[in-house]
């Protein structure tokens, strides 16, 4: 059972990587624009007053670098859970994101997301037993002994 649980938390991991790479290589190449949406999360009557405000502050007079920084980012995040290396840190920033897309109110696929990330946020023992790090240990063992 311990190992099908494995495969399943490899199957979330590696299609969570894989849609959050994709999203981010989009934005990369597909001329990603904040100027629109923060016009948009000022008028909307979901996002809270809060997120509004923090939008306006930090967001908004520094478009042309979260332009940059957000889709390289969701790259490496992706890249990260695919590969199977910094997966707990990677999941955590795939949090933070997804609740900022949802914030923003941009719910598409963005709660099953939330949910992949969680998912992996929570299960360490599974991160720590699927990770590139557990296998090249394990090779290295077969290999000198």
């Amino acid at each position: 059972m311990k190992k099908l649980y494995q495969i399943i938390f490899l199957i979330i991991r590696i299609v969570s990587g894989i849609y959050i790479l994709r999203q981010g290589y989009e934005k990369l190449t597909g001329g990603f624009s904040l100027g629109g949406l923060t016009k948009v999360i000022a008028q909307n009557q979901d996002s809270p007053k809060w997120y509004k405000h923090f939008f306006k502050i930090i967001i908004e007079p520094y478009t042309s670098y979260w332009e940059w920084i957000i889709p390289i980012g969701e790259i490496m995040i992706g890249l990260a859970l695919i590969i199977g290396f910094l997966e707990y840190s990677a999941a955590l920033f795939g949090i933070f994101i997804m609740i900022n897309n949802i914030l923003a109110d941009m719910i598409f696929t963005y709660p099953v997301q939330l949910s992949g990330f969680i998912f992996i946020a929570l299960n360490k023992e599974c991160i720590n037993s699927t990770s590139v790090k557990t296998f090249i240990n394990k090779f290295n063992k077969k290999e000198a002994g």
